[in-house]
């Protein structure tokens, strides 16, 4: 069950979900903001138009500028500006660095009928890893299953954009990541100990929204910590720890990440850094040091067709019946509804496809000044 709660900042609101064992995850959005003057809604087209020629004036090839594009503002369909189109100034100054090859060949370095490990050249994390998936997905609908591991790739954005790569072909996707040295402490530590790495899992369905859990192994992503300092808010209790070790709300204090669920969350980082990490060759975060360059990543995907293990039909009518019963619950004090992992941001995802994305005017004022900076009309 979820709770939005708007948490306001200077300029826009915050939409924060809560569940009921207390797990906090937050996506911004503009749309629920209070102060909607500050919300700037832009057309999907549009918006895809202006990040696909951008990423070619950046030498990307135009089928990687597409893929690159696609997987960013999908995560600005799903309120999860952080990770979408907001991220496009850094992948470009991490494209002038030499930290991403714009350009990069994506090496196949293992492959059976099950699996793969593919070499991600330093290329735009988003394409590395929509190829990785794809790979995956291929692999599953040949044999049943399918996995692919990724190393020598870059930040990937929102996990949850790649399961529903999986779920849009009627499969089951899964998929984790691996990020820079240790941000996470363990639990009963006071200390850093594992990477905040991203974990989603996607179940498909015939025509109601799917599954989707997208979900950090902290209590909150960097990212969101990052937001809230933005807008002069505090951080929730529990959240952080500052430099010594200590509980802080201070968003600029904060130093390192408290797991979420506690032990759960500590032994789901360090499993998601074997998977993306020691399995293809890297490192696990407790032995990366922080570097002035943009850290390599490595993914890991895998697909499921649910056709080879049993009946298409029945596995959609029992798996239906039981998400139209689980919403149909009544809802407790503070609740709308009943709704599963995924459900709020299918809702406005499917809204916005429809009306435009609201974002921030801070938002549009930096995708302007890009366009501007690499002489791009802005198609809106």
């Amino acid at each position: 069950m979820w709770l939005e709660m708007v948490v306001c900042g200077s300029d826009q609101a915050v939409a924060i979900s809560i569940t009921r064992s207390g797990d906090l995850t937050m996506s911004e959005t503009v749309a629920t903001s209070r102060n909607s003057e500050q919300a700037i809604v832009v057309p999907v087209d549009a918006l895809n138009e202006l990040v696909m020629t951008v990423f070619v004036k950046k030498t990307m090839y135009p089928a990687d500028a597409e893929l690159g594009s696609q997987r960013l503002i999908e995560a600005d369909l799903r309120g999860i500006h952080s990770h979408g189109t907001r991220a496009l100034k850094s992948s470009l100054e991490a494209i002038d660095t030499g930290d991403i090859d714009p350009r990069a060949h994506v090496l196949t370095l293992n492959d059976t009928p099950a699996m793969a490990v593919l070499d991600g050249g330093k290329g735009l994390g988003h394409v590395v890893a929509s190829r990785g998936m794809k790979l995956a997905i291929d692999k599953a609908r040949a044999i049943g299953t399918g996995t692919v591991a990724v190393r020598n790739g870059q930040y990937f954005g929102a996990a949850s954009v790649y399961v529903l790569m999986a779920v849009n072909e009627g499969m089951i996707g899964y998929c984790t990541t691996s990020s820079g040295p240790a941000t996470v402490a363990a639990y009963g530590s006071r200390q850093p100990a594992t990477a905040n790495n991203a974990i989603a899992w996607g179940v498909p369905t015939r025509s109601e929204a799917p599954f989707i859990l997208d979900m950090d192994c902290a209590v909150s992503s960097w990212e969101k910590v990052g937001s809230l300092k933005k807008y002069g808010e505090t951080l929730p209790d529990g959240w952080a720890l500052d430099k010594d070790g200590n509980q802080t709300a201070d968003p600029a204090a904060a130093k390192t990440l408290n797991p979420a669920a506690g032990a759960r969350g500590y032994g789901l980082a360090f499993l998601s850094s074997v998977l993306a990490g020691p399995l293809v060759g890297g490192k696990m975060p407790f032995h990366k040091t922080r570097s002035p360059v943009r850290e390599v990543s490595e993914h890991f995907f895998y697909a499921i067709d649910p056709s080879y293990f049993g009946e298409t039909d029945e596995f959609y009518e029992r798996l239906e019946t039981a998400m139209t019963d689980i919403r149909a619950l009544e809802p407790a004090d503070g609740f709308d509804k009943v709704r599963l992992p995924g459900d709020l941001e299918w809702e406005q995802s499917e809204r916005w496809k429809r009306d435009g994305i609201p974002l921030q005017r801070d938002h549009v004022q930096m995708l302007d000044k890009l366009a501007h900076r690499l002489k791009i009309d802005v198609p809106w």
